[in-house]
């Protein structure tokens, strides 16, 4: 056969395959996977309600009493927001129950609540039945033509066309289907819109008479482009829609205003009058060509030319009424009336083709035919013969009988086969017992939440059932596996070495066993170039294992394990049967790991989160959240760690000597170590307040001389204290902290920075504190800021810190309200509006006098 034309042929057949596939596939999933259940009416939003709209005659609404106008309360006792997006989420919730299931439903109705019971049922699609009837019939009259004429470009056009119907009936989706279905039958609708109506076109400019138009290249190419661009763009709503969860939305959340609205409401009016247009530029194509073909042609296609007329009136008047009476639920559930007629298309052409003899489609089923009878007619024969022998044997003469006895020793050629095949089944085992010794490992209960007790099991097993020479279970690091140490003799005899190293597995091999799940790897050298490619000593320890094959683990679809076998019990290789039963294992050993690796990372996260809770319900017992009253001043903390725990340090107590001591701090690091090192300095500051007339720069020192004891190598603490009496004096300390902000008349200026130095606390090596205090006295209407670095060093995108000018302008802004609290609240809204990553735990006081 000419090469080009062999070419064809194997493009044909994958296009076939492909398009079966999906159509037969999605088809099986939409009716009985995915098939969404009905409760046999519709609903719309009207005045702020959800309201029944139509009612279909003799189904279960009718029959549980619904009526058209009932108020829709409650589903189940479940609510639903009377939005478009709320009925949405109600009717996936009805198609996802399982058929036969019984609904509750609250209605009102003249103003009383009342509960119906719905039974839902599964309704079949008899429009996408219709379609796929027609796509595979049109599919096989085009395999036909073009298999009898692939030469010519009309018979592929038909198959093009016709191939592109049965991918198109497969486009369609009911129920609750995966996102992944979703995407896939929204390719297909688009690959199918963007292909058929221009084939449609194309093909009736060959056929049945070849007009000038098909030579305007420019013409096909922007016909070509223009349903491909509206494809495209179909398919991008319909994948915005899948975002949004069935409704299309912005990015605020919100439904399309504005010109986006205007421009999908044009292209909603331009898509429906260009599909219209190229079904009657095709007809319009075709009868021209019938009128201008021979006598004999023309008669032939009359029958098609009819009818291929009035299927497309019908679609037509579907349209037609689809704009007017698409609401209705009575009509879209009839819609498959004017489907019916579409199979008249392809059995039309069919009986043109058989009748007259358009192609040679005779010929093509000749031959198969003739293949199928040649083949019938030799067993026939043979069996015949082989009785006609065993009846008159004696009446042969010698030589024939030899002959004879010759032919019968195939026969008996096949029943020696069969009992030497036997008899090695019998010793290598039956493959049934075998399968049930090696999936034994992983139908124990006991060892669903246990991975190492599954993979014990698993080898225990797969020793028991093939006696494998080797049988090692390696874990998957990095994608690589470590060899176990091997030794074997070179050709002079010499004992090598060869220690463990790593085996890397392919990024190829593994998308292989995600995709395709193949997950038994053979490792000779002949299977397995990937190990030759990385490296000759790899190679050769891999041949000293004398490993055969790896089965891969998957726990989800990651690499968790490999087994590594050796030949099996007096056998060197492990044949078809076992590589299938292996994989099978592998399958449900993966199955079982990603069982057991969820539980154990479920147990561990819920025991980090309840010590992470405890630690977080210890540190706000530690952290001043509340202070009581304090005569002629008002005061506002807020504390807030990035995460669960912190080391942020927030402090306030009243002092024997009758002044008050507030401490704001901050431990390095963030998370649970750092709040332990804030509990200690929290211990360390109650005890120094409570002693009576320590000195700030005494409380530094002790705290400094402690913490370098209690701190590790690299650990410190930052403090800064504040001292005040009901008088407004107070004295500052400061350690390593950012300084105080102290806000006063006039109301213009910046905040005033008070910084004394001082040296952070537990630094090692140990040296001078060096601790200044400042003291001063706070006006009436002042106020005194503390705070940690959290606040003035959060980060937005732009990589842009908050820093001091933004939190001091704020401060200033917020300190003519008077109110410390609502200033607090805000500057942490404030930080939060603008941090994109919480890197730091903020902390706030604010010491504010009565004017």
């Amino acid at each position: 056969m000419n090469p080009y034309l062999k070419r064809i042929r194997w493009r044909l057949l994958w296009i076939s395959f492909a398009c079966l596939t999906l159509a037969l596939g999605s088809f099986a999933l939409n009716q009985w996977v995915y098939a969404g259940s009905d409760d046999q009416c519709s609903w719309v939003v009207e005045k702020g309600k959800i309201v029944i709209r139509e009612i279909l005659p003799d189904g279960v609404a009718e029959e549980a009493g619904l009526l058209e106008g009932d108020e829709l309360v409650k589903i189940q006792g479940r609510a639903y927001e009377p939005t478009l997006e709320g009925t949405l989420k109600a009717q996936r919730y009805i198609n996802g129950k399982p058929e036969g299931s019984i609904l509750i439903y609250t209605v009102k109705r003249q103003g009383r609540q009342i509960l119906l019971p719905v039974r839902l049922v599964k309704p079949l699609d008899w429009v996408q039945l219709a379609l796929l009837a027609n796509g595979i019939l049109a599919w096989a009259v085009g395999l036909l033509v073009v298999l009898s004429a692939p030469e010519r470009k009309s018979s592929r056009h038909f198959f093009y066309l016709a191939a592109t119907a049965l991918l198109m009936s497969g486009a369609a989706i009911s129920g609750n289907p995966p996102t992944v279905m979703l995407v896939l039958v929204t390719l297909m609708a688009g690959v199918a819109s963007a292909l058929l109506p221009p084939l449609w076109i194309h093909f009736f400019l060959r056929f049945p008479y070849p007009s000038e138009w098909r030579k305007h290249r420019r013409l096909l190419q922007s016909v070509y482009g223009t349903f491909a661009l509206l494809a495209l763009v179909q398919m991008m709503v319909r994948f915005w829609a899948i975002a949004g969860d069935g409704v299309l939305k912005t990015v605020a959340g919100t439904p399309p205003d504005g010109l986006l609205k205007l421009a999908l409401t044009a292209f909603g009016f331009v898509a429906t009058p260009l599909y219209i247009t190229a079904a009657l530029t095709g007809l319009g194509f075709f009868i021209s060509g019938a009128f201008k073909a021979p006598e004999r042609l023309r008669k032939a296609l009359l029958p098609s030319l009819i009818v291929t007329a009035a299927i497309c009136l019908d679609l037509l008047a579907w349209t037609v009424l689809q704009a007017k009476y698409g609401h209705s639920l009575l009509f879209r559930r009839q819609i498959f009336i004017f489907m019916l007629p579409a199979p008249l298309i392809p059995i039309s052409f069919a009986y043109a083709i058989f009748r007259h003899g358009l192609f040679d489609v005779q010929k093509v089923l000749l031959r198969w035919v003739s293949y199928m009878a040649i083949l019938a007619l030799t067993v026939a024969a043979y069996l015949g013969g082989l009785a006609w022998a065993f009846s008159h044997l004696s009446a042969i003469p010698p030589g024939w009988a030899g002959a004879l006895i010759g032919i019968l020793a195939l026969p008996l050629g096949w029943a020696l086969r069969r009992l030497l095949r036997g008899i090695r089944r019998r010793f290598r085992r039956d493959f049934s017992s075998t399968r049930d010794i090696a999936l034994s490992a992983i139908r124990e209960p006991r060892k669903r939440f246990s991975e190492e007790s599954l993979l014990k099991s698993l080898r225990r097993a797969l020793g028991e059932a093939f006696q494998p020479h080797l049988l090692e279970i390696l874990p998957v690091e990095d994608r690589s596996i470590l060899l176990p140490a091997a030794e074997a003799s070179d050709r002079e005899d010499r004992r090598v070495y060869f220690p463990p190293q790593p085996l890397r597995i392919p990024p190829g091999l593994l998308r292989l066993a995600r995709e395709n799940r193949e997950l038994v790897l053979g490792l000779g050298s002949e299977e397995a170039d990937w190990i030759r490619d990385q490296g000759g000593m790899l190679r050769a320890h891999v041949d000293a294992l004398e490993a055969q094959l790896l089965l891969l683990i998957l726990a989800g679809d990651t690499p968790h394990s490999v087994v590594l076998l050796g030949g099996k019990y007096a056998e060197l290789n492990y044949g078809r049967e076992d590589r299938e039963l292996l994989r099978e294992v592998a399958l449900a050993a993966g199955q079982v790991l990603e069982t057991a690796v969820m539980h154990q990372r479920l147990v561990a996260q819920e025991r980090l989160s309840q010590e992470l809770e405890t630690a977080r319900r210890i540190q706000e017992g530690l952290v001043t959240s509340q202070v009581p009253p304090i005569p002629g001043f008002h005061v506002a903390l807020r504390l807030e760690p990035a995460l669960e725990t912190g080391g942020d340090l927030l402090f306030v107590k009243r002092r024997p000597s009758g002044t008050w001591l507030a401490a704001v701090g901050d431990v390095c690091g963030k998370g649970l170590a750092a709040a332990l090192y804030m509990a200690q300095a929290t211990a360390l500051l109650e005890q120094a307040a409570q002693t009576e007339n320590q000195k700030l720069e005494e409380i530094l020192c002790s705290l400094d001389l402690t913490l370098r004891q209690l701190l590790g190598h690299r650990g410190f603490l930052t403090l800064i204290l504040l001292e005040w009496d009901e008088a407004g004096n107070y004295r500052l300390a400061r350690a390593g902290h950012p300084g105080a902000l102290v806000l006063e008349e006039p109301s213009g200026e910046r905040p005033r920075e008070v910084a004394p130095h001082g040296r952070g606390l537990g630094l090692r090596p140990a040296g001078p504190g060096d601790w200044q205090v400042i003291e001063g006295v706070l006006p009436p209407k002042g106020w005194m800021v503390l705070y940690s670095d959290g606040l003035s060093e959060a980060m937005n995108r732009e990589g842009e810190l908050y820093g001091l000018d933004r939190l001091s302008s704020q401060l200033r802004r917020l300190w003519g309200t008077g109110s410390p609290r609502a200033a607090c609240e805000a500057v942490f809204h404030d930080v939060a509006a603008f941090d994109t990553q919480n890197r730091d735990d903020r902390t706030l006081f604010i010491l504010g006098r009565e004017a």
